[in-house]
């Protein structure tokens, strides 16, 4: 609409026409606009980048024109050539409006949207506080209006509260029957001087109190839904854990999901925060008080009952992760994962290499080579697939083997198996041994005659030695009586030596 502003068009005088083509079809149009009043001027929108390209506008020297034309706007009327084209008369105020008014709102709520995120104030607020100037401004202009002398008043609502109407002065006589007539101008009366308040509704349009009140309500029903169905587990520290609370790390999860959601406000944070701790977690962050930041409980939180590993050893203990007897493969990888992002968070690995080193540590700790290589998960080293796709995978890979397996135990189990009959037949045979056979027969019996005098040389040598066993002990007491029936001169000897003796 900058064309209209540059070219200083009278909007309320005039109106515009779209579907020209041909200065035939603009004579024929001027013909029938000089029915309803003098025309001042009269041109063509030539801007290549103006959303009123190629259509024609067309000035009245005076508003009683429009006053008379305007009931019949939009209007829409056949060419009386043979093309039987069509052109459109509409009144270039409404246009204006529709076009500019509808830029305007959607750049002042964009204007207000920028101030209340660099002064970060709700836009709410700013919208409410928006609202009540423009409400007080409106019953200021209220208070002018009681004011007047009811002369004044009463001519003023004859004459209409649009300031489009009130602009078009001096006004035409309404007695004319061509455009050749002379003019008549009235003299201006004091109270046509009188300068219009703003109108409630140009002031406040009703598009911007629409856009406003859907933003309230939506953002007052977002919240209260968020409010009320935000709720954390609780969580007390202790060991063991009871059953119904939840351990540090999945509580810290939650609060980290509520302190990104930007409708809740710190406030807000640290009520549900200190709602969800039982003693002796309570215990830890009593000194800080309401008025603390949730961050600093959380820092407090985080030291008492938080990670403490070095995320080094975190990650020596996720490459340490091996796959467990009767253990599936997705299970598997969800242990892993698991081990893997507590060394992410403990700043052992880079968040942009995990998927890398989890399949790594997959193909190194999975013990079903049938399939790695079915997947070709070798061949991804490079490029590897994101966690929930590798266990999309294998979930999918699993259950096609679980059904195949039960597919053939269905198969073989309904099998019968056939009774069959096995005879087995022995007859005489007239045929002789050959001269071969005869002398490995003979040669066997000459080792089992060897291994038979073996054997009995060996049980003999055995019952040699169980004897001698049996009488070592009643020698051992002959020699001990000898000993003591010797002279004592016999037994000093017998102190040296033994080969004195």
């Amino acid at each position: 609409m900058e064309f209209i502003e540059q070219s200083g068009v009278k909007v309320p005088n005039s109106v515009i026409v779209s579907g020209i083509a041909g200065s035939s079809i603009e004579e024929e149009v001027l013909t029938f606009l000089k029915k309803y009043g003098s025309i001042n001027r009269t041109f063509m929108v030539d801007d290549p980048t103006s959303e009123l390209h190629s259509n024609l506008i067309v000035e009245y020297t005076y508003g009683t024109a429009m006053q008379i034309l305007e009931p019949m706007l939009p209007h829409t009327q056949t060419l009386s050539d043979e093309s039987n084209s069509r052109y459109c008369v509409s009144a270039l105020a409404n246009v204006y409006c529709q076009k500019v008014g509808g830029s305007v709102t959607q750049t002042y709520l964009g204007e207000l949207k920028r101030v209340a995120k660099l002064s970060g104030k709700d836009f709410e607020e700013m919208l409410k506080e928006a609202l009540a100037q423009i409400g007080e401004s409106v019953e200021a202009s209220e208070l002018a209006d009681q004011k007047r002398s009811p002369e004044q008043s009463k001519e003023y609502r004859q004459l209409g509260s649009s300031p489009l109407l009130l602009l078009d002065i001096p006004r035409e006589p309404e007695s004319y029957k061509t455009d050749t007539t002379p003019l008549i101008i009235p003299p201006l009366s004091p109270v046509q001087k009188v300068i219009p308040s703003l109108d409630p509704g140009a002031i406040n349009p009703p598009e911007v109190q629409k856009l406003v009140v859907e933003h309230i309500v939506r953002s007052e029903e977002k919240s209260s839904y968020a409010h009320l169905s935000l709720r954390l587990r609780t969580f007390s520290g202790k060991n063991p854990r009871p059953y119904s609370e939840a351990d540090y790390d999945t509580w810290r999860s939650h609060v980290d999901l509520m302190m990104n959601d930007p409708s809740v406000s710190e406030i807000e944070k640290t009520r549900k925060i200190i709602e969800s701790l039982l003693a002796p977690a309570t215990d830890v962050i009593r000194h800080l008080g309401p008025e603390a930041s949730p961050t600093c409980y959380l820092q407090l939180l985080d030291s008492a009952f938080g990670l403490v590993e070095d995320g080094e050893e975190l990650f020596a203990r996720f490459m340490n992760t091996l796959q467990n007897m009767g253990e599936k493969p997705s299970a598997y990888l969800q242990r892993l994962q698991l081990a893997l992002s507590l060394a992410v968070r403990a700043g052992g690995v880079s968040a942009d290499n995990a998927d890398k080193h989890l399949l790594k540590q997959f193909c190194r700790g999975c013990w079903e080579n049938s399939l790695l290589v079915d997947l070709q998960l070798e061949c991804k080293r490079d490029s590897p697939p994101p966690f929930a796709e590798l266990l999309l995978l294998l979930r999918t890979a699993e259950d096609k083997q679980e059904a195949k397996t039960l597919r053939m135990k269905q198969h073989l189990g309904a099998v019968k198996h056939k009774a069959s009959l096995h005879q087995h037949s022995a007859c005489e045979c007239d045929e002789t041994p050959t001269n071969s056979t005869q002398g490995e027969m003979i040669e066997l019996k000459k080792q089992v005659a060897e291994l038979k005098s073996q054997l009995t040389l060996m049980m003999t040598k055995k019952q040699e030695r169980k004897a001698l066993s049996r009488t070592e002990p009643s020698k051992r007491e002959q020699l001990k009586k000898a000993e003591t029936q010797k002279p004592d001169h016999v037994k000093k000897e017998c102190k040296s030596p033994t080969f004195h003796c």
